[in-house]
């Protein structure tokens, strides 16, 4: 990360520039791809698919860590976080009291949590976007769930990014030779570089309107 992610402009600027390299270099690519089919055209489908994939992974990574921080930094207790951001923190402990079978610790993790609800958060955000080397559609449900994104709205696009990137990208590095149609690619590339637009906006309007924020609800005596 260039700058650390302290306020809504820096995160834009952050995850504006990231985009903006990433699809620079695939546009760059898919311009040489000769419309013609022939060897050269084979040979820059699978070098563009390759790069397709590699920048859907780094941007979708790079962009949900730059969030985590952002809404680290901005200094919050726990009990006014959303459930996400909280689960995130609380991960370890949940992990012990779903492992331990000892009544005591049990009540000991859950007394922790609860105690601890008033104290400023430390949410983590190095190291805990994980995308496996294989960012497939569930992988990424997982991680809009980590920030508090709502996938539901991406769920059209599963075969897409499960068949038409992935699974080419996969057969691609095992080094099958694969023909891939022109049509097809121009059509998984604007799929994939909309989706990465689309995270963009919605990671950016998460942090202006404050979702990260647990909804608090009065009630009337």
């Amino acid at each position: 990360m260039s700058k650390n992610n302290q306020t809504v402009g820096i995160l834009q600027e952050n995850l504006d520039d990231d985009l903006s390299w990433r699809i620079k270099e695939l546009s760059l690519l898919k311009n040489k791809i000769p419309t013609q089919k022939g060897t050269e055209q084979n040979v820059l489908i699978k070098a563009g698919i390759t790069l397709l994939y590699a920048h859907w992974e780094g941007f979708i990574k790079y962009s949900a860590e730059c969030y985590l921080q952002f809404v680290s930094l901005q200094k919050l207790k726990y009990n006014e976080l959303d459930y996400c951001f909280i689960a995130l923190c609380s991960r370890k402990s949940i992990n012990e009291l779903l492992k331990t079978k000892k009544f005591e610790l049990q009540q000991e993790i859950v007394k922790n949590l609860l105690d601890n609800l008033e104290e400023r958060a430390k949410i983590p955000y190095e190291g805990i976007i994980n995308t496996k080397s294989n960012l497939n559609f569930d992988v990424f449900r997982d991680i809009c769930m980590i920030v508090g994104i709502d996938y539901k709205q991406y769920e059209t696009k599963k075969n897409a990014i499960d068949e038409e990137l992935l699974t080419i990208r996969n057969k691609i590095a095992h080094g099958k030779d694969l023909k891939k149609d022109y049509a097809d690619f121009i059509n998984i590339y604007e799929i994939v570089t909309i989706l990465m637009r689309n995270i963009k906006d919605d990671i950016l309007n998460a942090a202006i309107t404050q979702r990260y924020k647990r909804l608090k609800i009065n009630s009337s005596e």
